[in-house]
Order: C-alpha cells, then sequence, then structure tokens
C-alpha cells in the first residue's frame, strides 16, 4: 500500500497537485485532513505513528463508504484553497472547510494515498523522509512570496508559521530576532527550501512551472498514471492579484540575497518575472 506525504511552501501549488492526483485511477489524495498541532511535543516515532494510524483509518473508511476526512470546497478537493476573485472586503477569502468528502471511484485494496501538509510535514520531513515516501512541490521565490502577501488570513503575510514555529523551535527563535515582515517572510521560504533540498530525493521534487507546462504530466515522475493528464493549467506567477509594487521590492531583496533561495531557481528566473511584472505596469 502507497502511502505518500505531500510538502512544500504554501501556494506553491501543492492543493493544485492534490486535485491533479483525486483524478488518477486507484489514487486518493487528502487536502490538510490532520490536526497537525497534535504532533507538539511528541517524539518522531509517535508522530510517525499517528501518520500511520490516520493513513489506515482513512483508508478503511475509503473502502468501507468512499469518504475521508479533507479540507475542501463545497465537498470537493479544489485546485486553489483560495478565491478566484476580491469579496467586499477587498480580499481573497478562503473558501476551504473541514469535514467528511465523498470520492466516487472505484478503489483497490492497495490504492495509492497522499496526504498533504505543507508547513508541518516540512518541519518534521528530517524524520517523516525515513519513514514515508515524500515529495515536495515548489514553486518560483518571487511568485511564492507574492501570493503568501495577497491573502490577509494568511499567517505567512505577517512573517509567520504557526505550526512550523512550534515544531521547529530554531525557526521560531529566528523569526523573533527580525521585525521586518517580508524578511522574516524570506527567512521562512530559505527554510522551507533548506529543508526540502536536505531531506527530498531529487526525483520526488516537482516544480510548479514544469507541472503548469506539462498540462500536469510533470507527475508522471512520481504517479506514473499521470502520463494521462492533459489538463488546461495557466501559471500564476503573474497573477492579478499579486501587489505589483510589492513584487517590485520583494524581486530586488530576493535578488541580494544567497544561499537556499538559489538551491532550485537561477536569480534570471526572478528576473524574468521583475520584467513581466514591469512591462505589465507600463501604460
Amino acid at each position: 500500500m502507497r502511502n505518500v506525504l505531500i510538502t512544500g511552501p504554501p501556494r506553491s501549488g501543492t492543493t493544485l497537485v492534490c486535485s491533479l492526483l483525486n483524478k488518477l485511477p486507484d489514487t486518493i489524495a487528502l487536502h490538510e485532513p490532520m490536526n497537525v498541532f497534535e504532533f507538539v511535543g511528541r517524539s518522531g516515532d509517535e508522530i510517525t505513528n499517528m501518520i500511520d494510524k490516520f493513513c489506515a483509518d482513512s483508508r478503511k473508511s475509503l473502502l468501507k463508504d468512499g469518504s475521508a476526512i479533507s479540507k475542501h470546497v463545497g465537498g470537493e478537493i479544489r485546485d486553489n484553497a483560495a478565491a478566484d476573485q476580491i469579496d467586499r472586503a477587498g480580499t481573497r477569502s478562503r473558501k476551504t472547510e473541514h469535514g467528511r468528502v465523498a470520492f466516487d471511484k472505484t478503489l483497490s485494496q492497495n490504492f495509492t494515498l497522499a496526504i498533504k501538509h505543507p508547513a508541518a510535514f516540512t518541519a518534521l520531513l528530517e524524520t517523516l523522509s525515513k519513514n514515508f515516501e515524500c515529495v515536495a512541490i515548489i514553486r518560483n521565490p518571487l511568485a511564492t512570496l507574492s501570493s503568501w502577501n495577497s491573502l490577509e488570513w494568511l499567517s505567512l503575510k505577517d512573517g509567520h508559521s504557526p505550526i512550523g514555529e512550534k515544531l521547529d523551535v530554531d525557526l521560531g527563535r529566528a523569526l523573533a530576532k527580525e521585525s521586518d515582515p517580508i524578511e522574516r517572510q524570506i527567512f521562512i521560504l530559505e527554510w522551507f527550501y533548506d529543508r526540502v533540498r536536505r531531506f527530498v530525493k531529487d526525483e520526488a521534487i516537482v516544480k510548479y512551472e514544469n507541472l503548469v507546462a506539462s498540462r500536469g504530466g510533470e507527475l508522471a515522475k512520481i504517479f506514473p498514471a499521470a502520463a494521462e493528464l492533459d489538463e488546461n493549467l495557466s501559471s500564476k506567477n503573474v497573477s492579478k492579484f499579486y501587489d505589483r509594487a510589492l513584487m517590485m521590492d520583494v524581486g530586488q531583496r530576493l535578488l541580494k540575497r544567497v544561499g537556499p533561495l538559489w538551491h532550485f531557481y537561477a536569480k534570471d528566473e526572478v528576473d524574468k518575472l521583475l520584467n513581466e511584472v514591469g512591462s505589465n505596469a507600463k501604460p
């Protein structure tokens, strides 16, 4: 039985991956189904056992009546947790709720089960990567940070990762020393990239940009059935919801950094987005 843990920075495409996996035969992907704050204060073995039990219970429920606990939107696991329009308050609302989801598909006894928890699983990667198959989704650093800043309800907008800081006290201590929210955001993204590089196999890392360009087929290197995917995907790396002036500021800050930010992306890939933002801003 194949249990896969999906991680990576929030707003990198992890929810999109769950949506795509649920289009595959004999595969179920759950969107942040667990109460990860129950991991705090537990040993690595205890957490491993908790995840094992959750997977076993989810499998039993799915095979019995085709349902499992997950975040969802109207009973479906959509490709984006944020609304695709601005509400009356001028913000993008959070669309998800947490509860039981019904899956209308035939499953074998050994179906593939994927569970995504971006920050919690990243904080625990050193342990989890020894006991589970781990997959990470990553995205251009400028696009990722721009997405964080487009959502008022996201703690990352203030430069905090609540569960990340509780599970990795060193992250919390480092963030407490920095007062600038943007600098804290950049540090958190570096933390994500560094842990992914150290604990996730290269062949299990998926770039959002490749995922979109391949219409979902990029997942086939991990989930072979994805070779049949041919989805109409479009890049949101320069989304209409992103603040252009903020993108320019954040981009310039990124280009001055060295280290983990450039494990997966070259500086010219950030510069390319900056040029696109600048071109779109011209009259």
